[in-house]
C-alpha cells in the first residue's frame, strides 16, 4: 500500500522506519524548506516491543520526503501523526492532493470528538487510531520505543474495508493492530487517563521533582478518576477498559505504582520523554482546558482537576 506519512517527527519517523523496513512504500510529506534535511537519513535508537525483532536496534532512516502532493501521485494510505489542534490544519493541506481514494488514518488523541474532521473530510475515508510509541530527539538520535500494538478502531459511517486493509500494513511491520468496537470512546478515556498526572507534571516539567511531590501525585490521581467521571457522564465507561483498572485501587497504592512504572519501565520513559517539550505541554494544556469546559458543561464537579491548573501558572478554582 503506497503509504503517505505526515511529517518527520518522532512517531512519523519511527513508524515510516518501520513500515519501510517491512517493504512498505513510504513517502513523507514535510513543509517546504525542510525536505533537504534529510538527505542523509536519520539515525534512531528504537526499544522496539514487536515479537520476533531486537529488543535494542540501533538503525538508520533515510525517509523519502516531499513537499506536495498531487492526486495522481496515488498514495493509498495518509498517516497522521499530528497533535490534536493540528490536525484541521494537516487535513486541509492533505486532502486536496491525495486523492478519492486515499485512506486517511488519523493519529491523534481525541477529547472534542469528530466535527471538525467530518467537516474536512468524508467520515468512510478515515479511521482513528493511536500508535503505541513515542519518545524524542536526543543529541539528534531519535530515542523511541515501538509498541507491539497499534490501537485501531471504526465507528458509525466508517469503511470496514479500509479497516482491513489499514489492519494488513501494519501487520505487515509486525504491529498488532488493536481493534476498539468505540475507538473515540476509547480515545476519550485514554486521554482521560493521562491529562491529569501531565498536568501534574507540568507543573515541575522534571519527572523525578514530580515524583517526589506526594501530594501533587495524589490530587494528579484524584483529577484523573474525576475525568473518568467525566467519560461516564459522555457516555463511555471507563470500567471496560483494563489498562486503568488500576485506578480504581486506593489512591496510596496508585501513587506507588506511578511511580515504579516511570522508575523503572523502559518502555514508559521513552513514550513520555517528549512531555516537557514546549509543543507537548501545550498540548495538555488545550486538552485540559476542553476538560474543564466539558465539566462545567455537563455540571460534574472537578476540584482536584481545577487545583492542578496552578501547574500552567492559572487557578481554575
Amino acid at each position: 500500500m503506497k503509504t503517505l506519512i505526515v511529517g518527520t517527527g518522532v512517531i512519523g519517523t519511527l513508524y515510516g522506519w518501520a513500515l519501510a523496513e517491512a517493504g512498505v512504500d513510504v513517502t513523507h510529506f514535510v513543509r517546504p524548506g525542510k525536505q533537504r534535511r534529510f538527505t542523509q537519513g536519520v539515525d534512531l535508537d528504537v526499544l522496539d516491543e514487536r515479537r520476533g525483532h531486537p529488543a535494542n536496534n540501533k538503525a538508520h532512516y533515510a525517509p523519502r520526503c516531499v513537499e506536495s502532493i498531487r492526486p495522481e501521485d496515488g498514495y493509498e494510505l495518509v498517516f497522521v501523526p499530528v497533535n490534536a489542534h493540528q490536525l484541521a490544519e494537516a487535513l486541509r493541506a492533505l486532502v486536496p492532493g491525495a486523492g478519492d481514494d486515499a485512506t486517511f488514518l488519523l493519529a491523534s488523541s481525541n477529547w472534542e470528538g469528530v466535527g471538525e474532521i467530518d467537516a474536512l473530510l468524508p467520515r468512510e475515508r478515515y479511521l482513528l487510531g493511536y500508535a503505541d510509541g513515542g519518545g524524542t530527539v536526543r543529541n539528534g538520535v531519535y530515542w523511541t520505543n515501538l509498541g507491539a500494538e497499534f490501537h485501531l478502531g471504526a465507528f458509525e459511517g466508517q469503511s470496514p474495508e479500509r479497516l482491513a486493509r489499514v489492519r494488513a500494513v501494519l501487520e505487515r511491520a509486525d504491529m498488532k493492530p488493536d481493534i476498539q468496537p468505540d475507538m473515540l470512546g476509547w480515545l476519550w478515556v485514554h486521554n482521560a487517563s493521562t491529562v491529569g498526572f501531565a498536568a501534574g507534571f507540568a507543573r515541575y516539567k522534571e519527572i523525578k521533582l514530580f515524583l517526589r511531590d506526594s501530594e501533587l501525585m495524589q490530587t494528579s490521581v484524584q483529577a484523573t478518576r474525576e475525568l473518568m467521571a467525566l467519560c461516564e457522564r459522555r457516555g463511555v465507561s471507563w470500567k471496560q477498559y483494563p489498562e486503568v483498572s488500576f485506578l480504581g485501587w486506593p489512591t496510596w497504592l496508585v501513587v506507588v505504582v506511578m511511580r515504579w512504572m516511570y522508575t523503572t519501565n523502559k518502555s514508559m520513559q521513552r513514550y513520555t520523554a517528549h512531555a516537557a517539550s514546549a509543543e507537548s505541554l501545550r498540548e495538555t494544556q488545550r486538552h485540559y482546558a476542553a476538560m474543564l469546559r466539558t465539566a462545567s458543561e455537563l455540571g460534574v464537579e472537578v476540584p482536584n482537576l481545577k487545583r492542578l491548573g496552578q501547574s500552567f501558572g492559572s487557578n481554575h478554582n
